[in-house]
């Protein structure tokens, strides 16, 4: 069984999905199943159970997993210890928020590429709540994340910077604005637009219930910059962290009205497993990273 069978076997696994794996391998999804079933075959076990809907690993599988995740990687080692740092080739996956692949990662990938140009890096950008999950999914590689309170075992974080969380509102004349300018604002009547999930959503609910109030909540979105755009547009206020606000192409069309001293602030933060730092390619853009911090 040759490598390539085993690195595409161990994409596999990580992302559970047949389509991105084939488009992130360069592999056509029919070729990708011919080789995981000559694996299948050669191991004499089922690996994964499919159906139309979904892909899991079988017990066997995962055990599969560990063997070939440390072949792999010892493999990219040796290549590393025997060649030169500029020939380190390999994939890299990312993930950030919009705001943040703007910024952070933009920086980031900025440092990274001159040294590794045989890198081929892939970038998703998605709702920031989602980042932690993504990397212990081991659906990406390295993401840039809010630090949590507690940050799950085996993950590790280094903190780039520290935002705010301020309340926003329309720059504009309209009825939410005007609800905003009173001396002693009703929260229950002002419309509210909060995150679906993540630090921000339960930071912002945590302080209404200090407060003893009863948020009217408007909408749930994904994201920062979508709260941010529907605020733009006067449809409420919310609570985001303030280097959103910073970057944001409608910034122009918002204001910060209360800046909560009682709500922590946001620890943007980048993060990986702290095993999947065997990898060569991980540990190069993580030590690239480092130089930037």
């Amino acid at each position: 069984m040759d490598l390539r069978t085993l690195e595409l076997f161990v994409a596999l696994a990580e992302s559970l999905h047949f389509g991105r794996t084939s488009e992130a391998m360069h592999v056509s999804p029919s070729a990708l199943s011919r080789q995981i079933q000559r694996l299948e075959e050669a191991l004499g076990v089922r690996l994964f159970m499919r159906d139309n809907r979904s892909v899991e690993l079988t017990q066997q599988g995962k055990q599969a997993l560990i063997t070939c995740q440390a072949l792999v990687t010892s493999w990219q080692q040796l290549q590393q210890q025997l060649g030169d740092d500029s020939q380190l080739r390999g994939q890299l996956r990312l993930y950030c928020s919009v705001t943040a692949a703007q910024t952070l990662m933009r920086q980031f990938i900025e440092r990274f590429r001159p040294l590794f140009p045989n890198v081929a890096l892939t970038v998703e950008t998605g709702d920031a709540a989602l980042s932690i999950e993504h990397v212990l999914q081991q659906q990406t590689d390295i993401a840039i994340a809010p630090r949590p309170d507690k940050v799950p075992d085996g993950l590790l974080m280094r903190e780039l910077n520290t935002s705010p969380l301020v309340f926003i509102r329309p720059r504009a004349d309209c009825a939410v604005r005007a609800q905003t300018l009173t001396n002693k604002l009703d929260w229950s009547a002002v419309p509210v637009i909060v995150a679906r999930l993540g630090l921000s959503r339960e930071r912002l609910f945590a302080w209404f219930a200090r407060h003893q109030q009863q948020p009217h909540v408007y909408a749930e979105v994904a994201g920062h910059e979508a709260i941010v755009a529907m605020v733009g547009l006067g449809l409420g206020i919310g609570l985001v962290p303030e280097v959103v606000l910073e970057q944001s192409l409608v910034r122009e069309q918002i204001e910060v009205f209360k800046r909560p001293t009682d709500v922590p602030p946001y620890h943007v933060s980048i993060c990986c497993l702290e095993r999947r730092l065997q990898d060569p390619v991980i540990a190069a853009f993580w030590h690239a990273c480092g130089c930037l911090v």
